[in-house]
């Protein structure tokens, strides 16, 4: 469940690797406020409707909740201080968060000997989300976050085609927001999600506003871990957006850009070829795709569930 759609994703194994088996997107009802008593009713017959009528099997589902419900942080947290983890990650996090610690499910791993990533999620978000896929009799395996699953992607279909396996930028840009990723093929390093999305960003200003949180991110990462500077930017949106805003934002970047498209390198069609001014109604697919890769033993390895 993301910002703006419902995506489901279930992919199968054959002897050339991995496919797409079924594929699924639903935009919410424009009316509808995403978390609402009328939305969870909606996303509950959707739910049922897609997995029925869908080429889906099964009713075991990994899911995500949408990246605006999700705080992700990288924060430094040296090895010795294990110990007392729990009480330190509560100290650093409470002046940032919106929601009383107690009241919210915190899960944490190590991206280095000295940093740690930190997930956290309001309890009451969670549970209303986990209830919306058993009223649809669905059975959560797990919950994991996007970052993770857009990590798994990666691996998956870029990262051995790189000539060396430094740190890039990940951009997923949807209608309404962007969620910006820096990792390798092994550690997530920051994950930060932007409020800037496909519909803003026909205008010069909005496009140097994304670039600021990019430059944001690339800053901390640079300061926080000792490894290559990124210079490399994945649209992973692939067609679904259009080209020039992928060539302003590169340009201004002063990085090196390639469009990833995760659906075509399963072998899956893409409606929004033909239109590629559609704005994005396709992105986010990256999301689905990496809770259903074998690489999910990540998301279970961090659930929140």
């Amino acid at each position: 469940m993301g910002n703006d759609a419902l995506t489901l994703v279930q992919m199968a194994k054959d002897t050339d690797g991995l496919r797409l088996f079924a594929a699924d997107r639903i935009e919410y009802p424009s009316e509808m406020r995403p978390g609402s008593t009328a939305w969870q009713r909606w996303a509950v017959g959707a739910l049922g409707r897609s997995v029925t009528r869908g080429r889906f099997q099964g009713r075991r589902v990994i899911a995500a909740q949408p990246a605006c419900d999700v705080f992700v942080d990288t924060m430094k947290m040296p090895e010795s201080v294990d110990g007392e983890l729990h009480s330190a990650i509560i100290n650093r996090l409470r002046p940032k968060l919106q929601i009383d610690p107690d009241d919210a499910l915190i899960r944490h791993f190590r991206n280095d000997s000295e940093n740690i990533f930190v997930m956290v999620s309001d309890k009451t978000k969670l549970y209303q989300h986990l209830a919306v896929y058993e009223k649809a009799q669905l059975k959560v395996e797990a919950i994991s976050i996007w970052p993770i699953a857009v990590l798994g992607v990666y691996r998956s279909l870029w990262a051995g085609k790189m000539a060396q396996d430094d740190p890039v930028m990940l951009l997923d840009i949807g209608q309404k927001g962007t969620k910006v990723t820096i990792c390798d093929s092994a550690n997530i390093y920051f994950a930060h999600a932007s409020s800037v999305g496909a519909t803003a960003l026909k205008t010069e200003r909005m496009v140097d506003l994304l670039n600021s949180e990019m430059d944001m991110c690339r800053v901390k990462f640079k300061s926080t871990f000792r490894r290559p500077k990124v210079n490399r930017i994945i649209f992973v949106s692939g067609p679904s957006v259009d080209k020039d805003i992928y060539a302003a934002i590169a340009k201004r970047a002063q990085m090196s850009a390639h469009i990833g498209d995760c659906l075509d390198a399963v072998g899956a069609t893409r409606s929004d070829k033909a239109d590629p001014k559609s704005l994005a109604p396709n992105a986010n697919w990256i999301t689905a795709m990496g809770l259903s890769l074998p690489e999910i033993q990540l998301a279970r390895r961090y659930s929140h569930a």
